[in-house]
């Protein structure tokens, strides 16, 4: 007898031999998936709860491998000014207490999940609040209350350093220089607390901000940077993740050779040159682009190239702020028409590719394609289902295209993450959305009100004017 059985879908698997079956149909045992194939071999089969899919596609779910805590709390901030990363970067590392990253943690899950993502990779920040652990155990616990299988961390942060952190205390400020020996000695302890808990649905990476230069550091401090992660890593068995950029791939590969490899995921790479693309592929380094982040809008992160050098590339959102969402939907055809339009070349990553790429491919790039990123025996049973009655979705032909060109979040019905359903019919189970949002509202205004960043006289004709240009 099985826990569930998904039937009568059309079940989209991204399995080795890429199967659409129609009227098929998924059985789940244990939090794992226990069979897949035409419903006709589920005939008689008995279950505790069986979901009928008859007007459903029914997909792995999406995979997020590179995003930020912290910004569902951000997202538009002082976007009449374009002083976004200032206020944000404030805000996390003097203004936030645990409730902030709590309650941001569980918006940021809630949103993934509606839209069809049940792991997800989020940093905290971009690395800079690696002075308090509380804040960090806060951001993991908020995600696992909803139910989403969480990858998460710290590492060493952007310069310059030393940093002055604030730890608020409910009427004053503790104030704390950070060096960077704060950053390693925190790092190590998150992973050791948090890697490959939960029964599995919970992961700590490495996450320093940038593998590469990064200035204004010295290369000799860079280099010392980049090989205390790394040590952490192999310390406790885990992987690195973080950002690079043109020049990034070659300083490494120079002067801290380890830091690329099969266990690392490196988001952006915008600019690099055709030297970096091939020591990405020779490496096995695997490589996140996100289509809508704003380092894309600054240089190009080439990801036909990689592809045909043989690298791994999966997308992802780069969080929600502070002009995104964390719809994947989204990105896939944001891909596509990006990389289409450079090279005029209508014929660039066809649908099946980028749903790879948010699936399986985005699975390897986290080390996790053994457990999901596709719909097969033994896997653990990430599920979702696309509700396909919907007029910019019919007729429901062609299953792989029609989805990857039209469907959006808005279109995932139902989300089941290690075999227990958490959304259903778009109504989440784990957690009480409308406390959560109004819970979350609460805790930026009091950071805003903290950093003195909230003006409430400002005129709504302020915000008109950017709109209006």
């Amino acid at each position: 007898m099985f826990d569930l059985l998904i039937r009568n879908g059309t079940v989209i698997t991204v399995d080795a031999d890429r199967r659409v079956i129609a009227g098929g149909y998924v059985a789940v045992k244990d939090g794992a998936i226990a069979a897949v194939g035409p419903a006709s071999e589920a005939e008689g089969a008995s279950a505790a709860r069986v979901i009928d899919a008859g007007e459903y596609a029914v997909l792995p779910g999406f995979v997020d491998v590179h995003g930020h805590a912290g910004h569902a709390l951000t997202k538009t901030l002082t976007e009449h000014t374009g002083k976004w990363e200032e206020v944000a970067l404030d805000i996390y590392l003097r203004r936030s207490t645990t409730g902030f990253w709590f309650e941001e943690a569980r918006l940021s899950a809630l949103e993934k999940v509606k839209f069809g993502t049940t792991t997800a990779v989020s940093m905290i920040g971009s690395s800079p609040r690696v002075d308090n652990l509380d804040i960090i155990d806060a951001h993991f616990e908020g995600a696992q209350q909803v139910g989403i299988r969480i990858i998460s961390g710290i590492g060493s942060p952007n310069p310059p350093w030393p940093k002055t952190a604030y730890k608020w205390t409910g009427d004053t400020y503790v104030e704390r220089i950070v060096r960077p020996e704060v950053a390693y000695e925190n790092t190590a302890k998150v992973v050791a607390r948090w890697n490959n808990t939960n029964r599995g649905k919970t992961y700590s990476f490495v996450m320093p901000s940038r593998i590469g230069m990064a200035p204004p550091n010295s290369p000799a401090f860079a280099i010392e940077q980049m090989r205390e992660m790394r040590r952490i890593a192999d310390e406790y068995g885990t992987r690195l993740h973080s950002h690079s950029y043109r020049g990034d791939i070659k300083f490494t590969y120079e002067n801290s050779r380890r830091c690329l490899g099969p266990d690392v995921l490196l988001a952006h790479c915008t600019g690099i040159t055709d030297e970096e693309v091939a020591l990405l592929a020779e490496t096995g380094t695997h490589v996140t682009s996100g289509p809508s982040t704003h380092a894309y809008i600054t240089a190009r992160c080439p990801v036909i190239e990689l592809l045909k050098a043989g690298a791994n590339v999966a997308l992802c959102t780069d969080g929600n702020a502070p002009d995104r969402t964390f719809d994947l939907w989204k990105e896939m055809r944001t891909s596509q028409i990006q990389h289409r339009g450079y090279f005029h070349d209508a014929g660039l990553l066809p649908a099946g590719k980028v749903l790879e790429m948010v699936t399986i491919d985005a699975a390897k790039a986290v080390g996790l394609d053994h457990l999901v990123g596709s719909l097969e025996p033994g896997k653990r049973a990430d599920i979702v289902l696309v509700d396909v009655r919907q007029p910019h979705l019919a007729p429901f032909m062609m299953p792989v295209q029609r989805l990857v060109y039209a469907a959006s979040g808005q279109d995932v019905s139902t989300v089941i993450v290690d075999g227990q359903v958490i959304m259903e019919q778009r109504k989440v189970l784990t957690v009480d959305e409308r406390q959560v949002m109004e819970a979350a509202a609460r805790e930026l205004e009091l950071a805003l009100e903290r950093g003195n960043h909230f003006d409430k006289t400002l005129p709504p004709s302020t915000l008109w004017r950017a709109w209006r240009y």
